[in-house]
């Protein structure tokens, strides 16, 4: 892991001492955004092979109705839609399962800020949020201040909370309406359910991290939907059925 975070600290670094006027918040915002920007390739590939799969959501269909008694072949005849048009479906994954390694190192930076920034780093964002704290919501068993410091720290895993939902179901939304038929009815989706329960992993994975890595996630997720937008606006193929003349 040492490989992934020393870079990364490097990075986090020079953009604490040059460009965020040493604000640790805004080191953290700016990093969100090269990390963004770093994945945005894959995120591009990725819509665009969503894009390809809804194309071809009425040969899917029809593939169901012709081999639904044959399991074994109706999975053969879909991979060779898809190796046809040249479509992976394990594609959708990859971006999520690079942000992790992402996600670990700057873990790491943000528990030793000290060792990575500086012994003179001010974890303090905004003069009242601690982003090297882990947020708290057992408030009432704090003794003494210590409310007041944790509390304000709740509007992390709150937001990482939200912004994960509006991000999935913003997704959710597009893939249901990009896939209606002839019935009017959207097709199926077998990662929805999973989905659905990805907002709570994230409220709870925000009570157990610092607030720091909650303000990244939440984050990148405002970024995550605003480069959506932008590759379904300006990148994406416009055309339906446009993935056949690829």
């Amino acid at each position: 892991m040492s490989l992934i975070t020393e870079p990364f600290g490097v990075l986090m670094k020079y953009i604490y001492e040059y460009l965020s006027f040493h604000s640790y918040g805004v080191a953290i915002i700016l990093f969100t955004l090269f990390a963004r920007i770093l994945l945005f390739p894959l995120n591009l590939s990725q819509q665009r092979n969503i894009d390809k799969q809804q194309a071809l959501m009425p040969e899917i269909e029809a593939l169901k109705k012709k081999y639904g008694n044959d399991q074994k072949k109706l999975q053969e005849e879909q991979q060779n839609l898809y190796m046809r048009y040249n479509i992976n479906p394990m594609m959708g994954c990859l971006p999520l399962l690079l942000q992790f390694p992402i996600l670990m190192a700057l873990y790491n930076i943000v528990r030793q800020a000290e060792v990575y920034i500086g012994s003179d780093v001010n974890k303090v964002f905004l003069g009242v949020f601690d982003l090297s704290l882990t947020p708290k919501w057992q408030l009432w068993k704090l003794s003494g201040s210590d409310w007041k410091v944790y509390l304000p720290l709740i509007i992390f895993p709150v937001l990482a909370f939200a912004t994960t939902y509006i991000s999935q179901y913003l997704s959710m939304r597009k893939s249901g309406a990009g896939s209606k038929k002839d019935s009017g009815e959207p097709a199926p989706n077998p990662m929805s359910g999973a989905m659905k329960f990805m907002p709570f992993m994230t409220l709870i994975f925000g009570f157990m991290v610092p607030a720091g890595l909650a303000l990244y996630w939440a984050v990148g997720n405002i970024f995550s939907m605003l480069q959506t937008h932008l590759i379904k606006s300006v990148f994406s193929k416009k055309k339906e059925g446009s993935v056949k003349n690829a």
